[in-house]
C-alpha cells in the first residue's frame, strides 16, 4: 500500500505544479520567460505521464477490489485532469507560435510612424513560409535522390543474388554429375571384380591340370624304371607317354575342363 500511496502523491503533486506554472504564464509578458515557462510545464507534464503509468501498474496489483476501485476511480479523475492540462498547454503554445510569428525583424513589419505594419507583417510570414516551402522541396528532393539510389543498390543486389543462384544451380548439376560418375565407377570396379574372381577360378583349374598332368609323366618315368629294375612288368602299357596322355585327359574330364 506504501507504494501505492507513494504514487498517488507523486502525481497529485505534479498535476498541481503543471497547473500553477500555467496560471502564472498569463502574467507574464517577455517572450522568453513566457517560452521557458511552457518548456518547464511540458517537462513536468511529461514525468507526469510516467509517474500515472507507474500508478495505473500498482493499481493492478491491489488484491482488494474495493480499493482497486477506489484508485481506479481517482486515477480516471487525474487522467481528466492531465488531459485538461495537455490541452491548455497546447493552446498557450499556439498563442506563443503566433505571437512569434508577428514580432517584427528590423523596420521590415513597422510603418514610417512606429506602428505595426500588417502588411509587412503579412509580407514577412509569407516571406518565410516560400523559404520553409523551398526548404522542404530541397528535403524532398534529396529523399528523391536516396529513394532512386536505394533502388539502383536494390537492383543490383537482385541480380547479384540472381548470378549467386545460377552458380549454387550450377554446382547442384556438377554435384549430380559427380555422383553418378562415382556410381558408374563403383559398378564397374564391382563389374571388374567379379571377372577377376572368374579369372583366378581358371587359373587355379589351368595350374591344376598342369600339376596332374606333370604327376602323371613323373608317374609313368618311375614307373617304367621300376618295371626294368624288378625284371619287367608284362601288364605295363608298350608307351609310357601314350598312358600319360590318357591320364591328363582322364584328369580334364574330372576337372570339368
Amino acid at each position: 500500500m506504501a507504494d501505492i500511496q507513494y504514487w498517488e502523491d507523486t502525481l497529485t503533486e505534479e498535476i498541481e505544479h503543471v497547473q500553477h506554472i500555467l496560471d502564472g504564464v498569463q502574467s507574464l509578458s517577455d517572450p522568453v520567460e513566457k517560452a521557458a515557462a511552457l518548456e518547464e510545464a511540458d517537462d513536468h507534464l511529461r514525468s507526469a505521464t510516467g509517474t500515472k503509468r507507474s500508478f495505473k501498474m500498482e493499481i493492478r496489483l491491489v488484491q482488494d477490489p474495493n480499493q482497486r476501485s477506489k484508485y481506479s476511480k481517482r486515477l480516471k479523475r487525474m487522467e481528466q485532469e492531465l488531459r485538461t492540462l495537455k490541452a491548455d498547454l497546447k493552446a498557450l503554445q499556439a498563442v506563443e507560435d503566433r505571437g512569434e510569428l508577428f514580432i517584427a525583424d528590423g523596420n521590415g513589419s513597422m510603418g514610417p510612424d512606429g506602428e505595426f505594419d500588417s502588411t509587412a507583417a503579412g509580407t514577412n510570414m509569407l516571406n518565410e513560409a516560400s523559404a520553409l516551402q523551398d526548404k522542404t522541396q530541397d528535403a524532398l528532393g534529396n529523399t528523391k535522390n536516396m529513394i532512386a539510389a536505394s533502388k539502383e543498390v536494390g537492383v543490383a543486389t537482385l541480380e547479384e543474388l540472381q548470378r549467386q543462384r545460377e552458380v549454387i544451380t550450377n554446382i547442384d548439376k556438377e554435384a549430380d554429375r559427380l555422383g553418378d560418375n562415382l556410381a558408374r565407377a563403383e559398378a564397374l570396379v564391382k563389374q571388374f571384380g567379379k571377372r577377376m574372381a572368374g579369372d583366378k577360378f581358371i587359373q587355379c583349374f589351368a595350374v591344376i591340370n598342369c600339376l596332374l598332368f606333370l604327376g602323371v609323366i613323373i608317374w609313368a618315368i618311375f614307373k617304367g624304371k621300376g618295371g626294368d629294375l624288378f625284371g619287367g612288368d608284362n601288364d605295363a602299357p608298350a608307351n609310357p607317354v601314350d598312358s600319360s596322355r590318357r591320364m591328363l585327359m582322364r584328369g580334364n574330364i574330372i576337372a570339368g575342363v
